[in-house]
């Protein structure tokens, strides 16, 4: 399966990492709560896998608890190595999502002696509810922000505020002990959505930096990758009509277009491509397994998302010392310095996307350049051992 652009994941390499200088966990027993399908296809789903992986690496307890989305799923399974418990989850508007807060709420209750923690990932009823519960349960609680989810459209969207279920489950979040928010942009939403500043901790998605990134040589046909969700907001229509204005204005340009991923804009796609004469340039791969080949196997990556947290994808091309092109919004500038790290324009701007791949394909010394500062900005900011050191302090309060 592949992630959403913020959202690819190669387990591999986490799960082989011996466990760095940082500090033991031995002892540390930790619930991991996703609020959504899991295993899924997210960022915050890919996210929280790693994280554990990590942690149990160090000697911590980790276990999942997840809504049972779909009547086929049992209540409980293992998946690399860890327990993954179920609630039940009636897919009735309104009266489902209570059920689901009261399932969960008795589900911690019961539980609540078997661990030290809880850290929700992605914010909505199972965040509400741990913290409507924290002070019977005595479990410290964390909620994650992802990003672009829970303010447009979710529990966080200021239009949306004083809508019944959304005014109710604020209360709980209120709550909690902490809140992680991945990206600097977030802060300012958090504080305006009557969050407490002393509940605000600014802690990235982290990632493996243990191995060497595999350099390839560089080939006669450049590949330009995207590896994500393929929906209007991840902007993947902007990267094709960029595309199109790259051969208009070079014919002879020798490069090729390896997107992988599927979603609901995926006809659209194929069909914008066609019309853009175009395909013969486009490689489409579908859903993908193993995301650490495929970052190998590019040149260039792009980003030209709408919204983002704090892309996965875009760490994981830094890892492999690929340079990027990414829109100029929200986490991508977190991890994009115009020109040090990475190429940023304005979203939605393919003219300007094509200036930009057109730079990268006649200048392999920018290439190279940025590549680098890529990976050494992962590996002094975002290196998950980091990660989850400051999360377990989140843990121990």
């Amino acid at each position: 399966m592949i992630n959403d652009s913020d959202e690819s994941l190669s387990l591999a390499a986490n799960e082989a990492s011996p466990t760095s200088g940082e500090p033991r966990l031995d002892g540390l027993r930790i619930l991991f709560a996703v609020d959504c399908e899991f295993p899924g296809l997210g960022g915050a789903e890919a996210q929280a896998l790693k994280l554990a992986i990590s942690m149990r690496n160090r000697g911590a307890f980790v276990e999942f608890v997840t809504p049972r989305i779909l009547d086929t799923q049992s209540l409980e399974e293992t998946f690399h190595g860890f327990t993954i418990h179920r609630v039940d989850y009636p897919h009735v508007r309104w009266v489902g999502s209570l059920v689901l807060m009261a399932y969960f709420a008795r589900y911690l209750i019961k539980n609540a002696e078997r661990f030290d923690a809880v850290h929700v990932h992605i914010t909505h009823l199972m965040a509400a509810t741990a913290g409507f519960v924290r002070a019977k349960t005595g479990l410290s609680v964390t909620t994650k922000i992802s990003g672009f989810y829970e303010f447009e459209g979710g529990v966080l969207d200021q239009r949306n505020r004083f809508k019944p279920l959304n005014f109710f489950l604020r209360q709980g979040l209120g709550k909690v002990d902490f809140v992680q928010t991945i990206s600097e942009q977030t802060r300012e939403k958090l504080l305006e959505a009557n969050f407490r500043d002393e509940q605000i901790r600014f802690i990235p998605n982290g990632i493996d930096t243990v191995e060497a990134p595999v350099v390839r040589e560089t080939p006669e046909t450049l590949v330009v990758g995207y590896c994500g969700r393929l929906r209007e907001v991840k902007g993947v229509h902007v990267l094709l009509d960029a595309v199109a204005e790259v051969l208009k204005r070079r014919p002879d340009a020798k490069f090729k277009v390896s997107i992988a991923g599927s979603g609901s804009s995926e006809n659209e796609l194929l069909a914008q491509a066609e019309t853009l004469a175009i395909t013969d340039y486009i490689e489409w791969l579908g859903l993908i397994e193993d995301t650490q080949s495929y970052f190998r196997s590019i040149d260039i990556y792009i980003q030209p998302s709408f919204a983002e947290g704090l892309p996965n994808s875009v760490m994981e091309a830094m890892v492999e010392q690929k340079p990027v092109i990414a829109s100029d919004i929200g986490g991508n500038n977190d991890l994009v310095t115009h020109e040090i790290s990475g190429l940023r324009f304005p979203a939605g701007d393919s003219q300007k996307l094509a200036d930009h791949l057109l730079r990268m394909i006649d200048e392999p010394e920018l290439r190279q350049s940025l590549a680098v500062a890529g990976r050494q900005l992962i590996e002094q900011r975002y290196d998950i051992e980091r990660v989850v050191t400051k999360l377990t302090e989140l843990y121990r309060v």
